[in-house]
C-alpha cells in the first residue's frame, strides 16, 4: 500500500522549517545581489508567516464540534481584527520611500510557496511508490 495523503501537525512543522529555509537561502541571495531589498523580504516573509501562524492558530483554537453561535462571533472579531492590523501595516509600510514592492510581496507569498513544494513532493512520493499493476 503507498503512502497515504495526510496534512496534520508534521506537515504544518514542515511548512514553517521550508519556509524559514527558503527565507534563509532567498535572503543571502538578496544579500549578495540585491543588498537593499533584503529588509523588504524579510518583512514580507515575517508577515507571511504570521498570518500562516494567526490562521493555524485560530483554527486549531476555535473550530471544533458542537460550537457555539459564541464561537462564529469571536472568529469574525479575529479576522476583523487581524486584517485592521494588516491594513494599517500595509498602510504605513506602503508609504516608506525604501520599501521594494517586489520583494515585500515576495516574502509574502513564500509561505504559499512552500506549500506548493511540500505538496508537489508529496505527489512525487506517492508517484514513485504506486503499483505497476494498478491502471
Amino acid at each position: 500500500m503507498g503512502p497515504t495523503l495526510e496534512f496534520g501537525d508534521r506537515f504544518i512543522r514542515q511548512v514553517y522549517i521550508l519556509t524559514i529555509c527558503l527565507t534563509v537561502v532567498i535572503s543571502a541571495v538578496l544579500l549578495g545581489f540585491k543588498r537593499a531589498s533584503l529588509p523588504s523580504f524579510l518583512i514580507g516573509s515575517a508577515i507571511g508567516l504570521s498570518l500562516f501562524w494567526s490562521l493555524e492558530f485560530v483554527i486549531r483554537r476555535l473550530i471544533r464540534p458542537g460550537k457555539t453561535q459564541k464561537t462564529k462571533y469571536l472568529l469574525g472579531f479575529i479576522a476583523l481584527g487581524k486584517y485592521t492590523v494588516l491594513g494599517v501595516l500595509l498602510f504605513f509600510l506602503f508609504k516608506m520611500e525604501w520599501l521594494d514592492i517586489w520583494a515585500f510581496g515576495g516574502g509574502i507569498v513564500l509561505v504559499q510557496g512552500a506549500i506548493i513544494l511540500k505538496a508537489i513532493g508529496l505527489m512525487i512520493a506517492i508517484l514513485r511508490k504506486k503499483d505497476p499493476d494498478q491502471p
